[in-house]
């Protein structure tokens, strides 16, 4: 039910106060009236909703108040409703927030040109039937009428809106009965849910850690945290709770000092360099960081590095009149200021910290040491590879103990004990994981070559399988050597490197590769001038292929640094070898070279294997082309200097194992600060059309699938709007006068909370590869499915969330998700 209602208002307003070292203006904050009664009412102003409220402290800092500060406040009445409304119904004062600084806003505007496709069935059929439990809780809601008040009083005579909503929405929508997704509803409920959690939790987003745990150290002032995500969803089967673990990289709270000698990893109170702290200042501006010299909590934002404090000289201010006349000085420097107000410093010599508070842009300017880093800020630099394996080792859950924790979770939450949650009856299926119906596709045969002649069907079994014939082509080595970048090199070290050198081309020759000259092996150091310099000397001698082994405690760095040159400078294929997976490998080398065969394959224009994707459809003539797509965008970070990358792959042969690459670089416009969809599609789709039809006797596809990754469901309509409608215009400029290809465009989401686990004898375990599910925890209209296409190596099985927004072809649930299954396994690493 929705109503609306407009009521005239005057505004009832206190004179505004001005906080100028904030650039705000402070009001007093708006106070509801207490309910009438306690039972459901039709009239907003007989609620008790305490409306959210925003206020700016004395530093600047926003915060936001709960939307359910008390249970007897908050909770008396079930209603979910959105009002604005003025301070004649609550005869209150307003808080009115003015700071200058630029909004975080799209690029890209919605237009609702296309809207996602419906479910064309009621689901797959393909497939052996299983049953699999989730990581989903069902949520029984009962009817109820609740009334949100959303205040911003700013002028008088500002109209009433009230906007009602019934919790029956959700199941209407749910039920198909109406289109529109109940957002508000949804989200009001979903705040109901954490509400007890962010009392008692630090919060982020919908992932929550408890902030009487302890960080796990990582080495360089960082710590990851375990906590748990928790989110609503609306799905075909009903409202459910999703529960997974969640694991975050967290700055450590720790005094300033100690945190950059960990960082930096020395003892900068006695070594550090300008070098140290350009990189270093770089990762950390804008950092929150707190003092507690003066008595009393003051927090700041890392501006940047500073002279040092013996040497950071500034005005004496009043306070300091009668000392500046009796030393006839005009400055001091902040080592003696400290000195004379404080204390005296430790590290005089180390570089002051440049603290900036609120929106203020003079500096402050503070000794390194009496600065501390605040606690629970989340770190998003990447980590390098020892911490990775560190994080590894924690983050691998094998799927028995995930299940176990996440029950665990489930019940030290005790929904149904939740006050918020009983004032509006609703109640958790929580004694156990909601357990659903899935399928388990039959994997492909996949056709190699026999040593020989002929063709030969290697099948796959719970998604794995071994290489015993050749690949289905491969090139011709006649040009190519090995290059060894590390930081030592000894007699150890160097026969095992002569004995990989003559092992490996053998080891090739077995998957089919013709091998006319043995490779040469050269020795370097891990610098990059050297490194820059030996990788030209290879270009020079037009290698077709440099086999790259690394060893270096800075392994990403060298990684990074030979496929810069190699990729971006020279055009040298280069094949990367990591050391210490080498050494832990000789003695099985022959099943460490097939995995690598793979890659140095397809690297040099060969194919490992083929599927026969039309015998996935149940309907496909043989005139039928398919080309497949597939496209990603890489954001570094939210700025308008440094681009995000947009990529896309097209296939480029009859068997739709080879693939072409494109990228492109992208800056939002002026004024923005997120480009979701990628901006030239249309060009990168024109070339790699061409490129296909170059390789195929100029042959053009009359199907297109593309699969793209990395889109949010809250982005789904402007890559409707903007790229699909970019791919059908590229078709129109390839193919002129000839007839349009059908188009299937399906976004792939992996970075979801919903895990699967199968029970068996008494044994909590992974899915099998191939296993989908496209019933009850899906959307309750759209055309969407789950399917774990891999095996899991450790750890619990991530299935992939594939999401079909546009589809020409007229895809069957069965035909999709099979094609889909197989299509997968083209990956290079897996042939």
């Amino acid at each position: 039910m929705l109503q609306s209602k407009n009521r005239k208002s005057r505004a009832e307003s206190k004179p505004a106060t001005t906080d100028n070292d904030n650039d705000t203006i402070v009001e007093a904050a708006a106070t509801p009236r207490r309910p009438t009664r306690d039972v459901p009412v039709s009239s907003p102003t007989e609620s008790s909703v305490v409306p959210k409220s925003t206020w700016v402290s004395s530093s600047g800092a926003e915060r936001s108040s709960s939307a359910f500060p008390t249970l007897n406040e908050s909770m008396r009445n079930l209603s979910i409703n959105a009002a604005s409304t003025s301070a004649k119904d609550f005869r209150s004062q307003s808080v009115r927030q003015v700071i200058r600084r630029r909004e975080l806003c799209s690029a890209v505007p919605d237009l609702a040109e296309l809207t996602p496709v419906h479910r064309p069935d009621e689901g797959g059929s393909k497939g052996q039937k299983i049953s699999v439990y989730t990581n989903h809780f069902r949520v029984n809601i009962n009817d109820a009428v609740i009334y949100q008040y959303d205040i911003d009083i700013v002028t008088v005579g500002r109209d009433v809106l009230v906007r009602q909503d019934r919790i029956r929405n959700i199941y209407d929508f749910i039920e198909k009965k109406i289109n529109n997704r109940p957002r508000e509803t949804v989200r009001i409920i979903e705040t109901l849910f954490t509400q007890r959690a962010r009392n008692d939790l630090i919060a982020i987003r919908n992932q929550y850690y408890d902030r009487r745990r302890q960080l796990d150290d990582l080495g360089d002032g960082r710590g990851m945290a375990k906590g748990f995500y928790q989110a609503l969803f609306l799905t075909q089967g009903g409202p459910t709770i999703n529960v997974n673990l969640t694991f975050t990289c967290f700055y450590m709270p720790l005094r300033f000092v100690e945190f950059a000698c960990k960082y930096l990893r020395k003892d900068i109170t006695s070594d550090l360099r300008e070098e140290d702290l350009k990189p270093f200042e770089k990762i950390i501006r804008n950092l929150s960081i707190e003092t507690m010299h003066t008595g009393r909590r003051i927090f700041y934002r890392f501006h940047g590095f500073g002279r040092p404090a013996n040497q950071l000289m500034f005005p004496r201010g009043e306070d300091n009149e009668q000392a500046a006349s009796a030393a006839n000085v005009k400055e001091i420097s902040v080592a003696n200021y400290f000195a004379e107000k404080y204390r005296k410093l430790m590290y005089p010599h180390l570089p002051c910290i440049n603290a900036m508070k609120g929106a203020q842009n003079k500096p402050n300017w503070l000794p390194m040491e009496v600065v501390n880093i605040v606690e629970w800020q989340r770190s998003l630099k990447p980590l390098d590879k020892q911490q990775r394996g560190l994080v590894s080792r924690n983050t691998i859950i094998k799927p028995g103990q995930r299940y176990d924790e996440i029950m665990k979770i489930v019940r030290n939450n005790q929904f149904d004990r939740d006050p918020y949650l009983k004032e509006l009856n609703i109640h958790v299926e929580d004694k156990e994981m909601l357990k659903i119906k899935a399928r388990v596709l039959s994997p492909p045969a996949i056709i190699y070559r026999r040593r020989g002649r002929g063709e030969v069907i290697e099948s796959v079994n719970c998604g794995k399988w071994r290489i015993r014939n050749w690949f289905y082509t491969t090139s011709e080595i006649n040009s190519w050597g090995m290059i060894y970048f590390g930081d030592k090199s000894n007699r150890s070290i160097e026969n095992m490197l002569y004995e990989f050198q003559n092992q490996l081309p053998d080891l090739l020759r077995r998957n089919g590769f013709v091998i006319n000259i043995e490779p040469s092996l050269t020795i370097k150091n891990s610098f990059e001038n050297e490194i820059n310099n030996t990788l030209l000397d290879a270009s020079r001698q037009r290698w077709q292929l440099a086999i790259v082994i690394i060893n270096s405690r800075n392994s990403d760095n060298v990684y990074n640094c030979v496929k810069k040159y190699a990729n971006t400078r020279i055009g040298l294929m280069t094949q990367c070898v990591n050391f210490q997976a080498l050494e832990r490998n000789m003695n099985k080398l022959d099943m460490y070279v097939e995995n690598l065969s793979q890659k140095i394959n397809g690297k040099l224009g060969g194919i490992n294997g083929v599927v026969n994707i039309k015998s996935a459809l149940s309907h496909s003539s043989r005139e039928d082309l398919f080309m497949f797509f597939g496209a990603d965008v890489t954001h570094s970070t939210c700025s308008s200097d440094r681009p995000s990358i947009a990529a896309v792959v097209g296939s480029r042969d009859l068997t739709n194992s080879l693939y072409a690459a494109r990228l492109c670089e992208q800056y939002p416009k002026k004024g923005r600060c997120s480009l979701e969809i990628i901006k030239e599609l249309d060009k990168m789709v024109i070339d790699l059309l061409q490129v296909f039809a170059d390789s195929c006797g100029d042959r053009l596809p009359n199907k297109i699938v593309f699969y793209r990754d990395g889109v949010d469901e809250g982005q789904y309509q402007k890559v409707l709007d903007n790229e699909v409608i970019k791919i059908k215009h590229a078709c129109c400029i390839v193919y002129r006068d000839k007839p349009l290809p059908k188009l299937a465009f399906i976004v792939v989401k992996k970075r979801h909370n919903t895990r699967f686990f199968l029970y068996d004898n008494n044994q909590t375990m992974n899915v099998q590869a191939g296993t989908v599910i496209d019933q009850n925890i899906i959307h309750p209209t759209q055309f969407d499915f789950y399917l774990c296409s891999q095996a899991a190596i450790m750890g619990t099985s991530r299935p992939a969330l594939y999401h079909v927004l546009y589809d020409e072809i007229g895809f069957s649930s069965d035909d999709i998700q099979q094609l889909t299954y197989w299509a997968s396994l083209y990956c290079l690493k897996k042939f």
